[in-house]
């Protein structure tokens, strides 16, 4: 029985991950294209996770600023914690880039704060979201990005979430320092 409920739990996740694949492959391109041009032009990213996302938020930034596969310079990324609306609003400019990302609806009030902080300022948002956030995809602009995880169940998301966080890092370094890749 439970090696049944384990073939199905690989099986979601598989499933999800193919779904992702075919749906987000260009969203992707495009995300990667507007962080290294952000980054390539002195812009800085700010990254927040709402409460089930927090871990992730954070392992982006430090994979950012110390090298995913490679050893280089660190980029200009600030991990934000709850307050994450007063670092935005004492140091974010027009077109700085707040990268925010949520599993699930429910634990979103310091995300939505930074959100609309990051509006005010002109700032671009990338929201790797789930299927069932509305609050956050709500808030975004028609030059925001959202990375949509093609699951509702908050395992899954989570999942693919950490996953696409680890892809935009590697598929900006190789951008970025394509010399090193060959």
């Amino acid at each position: 029985m439970q090696s049944e409920q384990v073939k199905t739990v690989f099986t979601e996740s598989i499933q999800t991950q193919i779904s992702a694949v075919e749906s987000l492959s260009d969203m992707l391109e495009d995300t990667v294209g507007l962080l290294v041009n952000s980054l390539l032009n002195g812009q800085r990213l700010f990254v927040q996770g709402n409460a089930s996302c927090r871990w992730i938020s954070r392992h982006f930034a430090e994979q950012m600023n110390s090298g995913m596969r490679l050893e280089r310079p660190a980029f200009p990324v600030i991990p934000l914690q709850n307050y994450g609306h007063q670092q935005v609003a004492s140091l974010g400019q027009r077109n700085d880039i707040l990268v925010v990302i949520a599993a699930a609806e429910g634990d979103d009030k310091a995300l939505l704060e930074t959100m609309e902080v990051a509006l005010s300022r002109e700032m671009i948002i990338v929201a790797l979201t789930g299927q069932n956030n509305e609050l956050v995809s709500g808030l975004l602009g028609a030059d925001d990005i959202e990375i949509q995880i093609p699951s509702q169940n908050p395992a899954r998301v989570l999942e693919h979430q950490l996953l696409i966080c680890h892809c935009l890092c590697e598929l900006i370094e190789q951008t970025i320092f394509p010399q090193e890749h060959d």
